[in-house]
């Protein structure tokens, strides 16, 4: 809902192409930021932009989810709002969907982590949490090997 956009991706780097509206909502977010000569914007800077945002770092995470979770790229990614979930119709009788795991939306896409072994960032990518530990711990995370 709320137009088409391309995501784009040159290494570290990320592009937002709004073909109709603003469908991740980020015109505005990405007028503060600077890209490169190609338009492509820093995957760290739009982290750090997007925190907060409707749609956390979306475009890093569209990117992965439609070329590095899956062997067979797929056609269409859907972002089911919260209410809303895709499964067996015998499921809908039986809970309360309140939300979606793996929405692109802020409340389904962030989490706490908590640990004893020392200070963390304030906020990190899922993939930096084996790096933050190891570093706090001196150990492979989560196996402590």
């Amino acid at each position: 809902g709320g137009g088409r956009a391309a995501v784009r991706r040159k290494g570290a780097r990320f592009k937002y192409e709004s073909e109709s509206g603003d469908p991740l909502k980020l015109k505005a977010i990405l007028a503060d930021l600077k890209p490169d000569g190609d338009g492509y914007y820093s995957r760290d800077e739009l982290f750090a932009a997007t925190l907060t945002h409707t749609y956390p770092a979306s475009l890093q995470r569209i990117w992965r989810a439609h070329f590095g979770l899956v062997q067979n790229t797929p056609d269409v990614i859907a972002s089911l709002a919260n209410g809303y979930f895709a499964g067996m119709s015998s499921l809908a009788g039986s809970v309360n969907v309140a939300s979606t795991h793996g929405a692109l939306n802020y409340s389904n896409s962030v989490t706490f982590i908590m640990s004893t072994a020392g200070p963390l960032p304030d906020a990190m990518r899922s993939a930096d949490v084996p790096a933050a530990m190891k570093a706090l711990t001196g150990s492979d995370w989560p196996s402590g090997k």
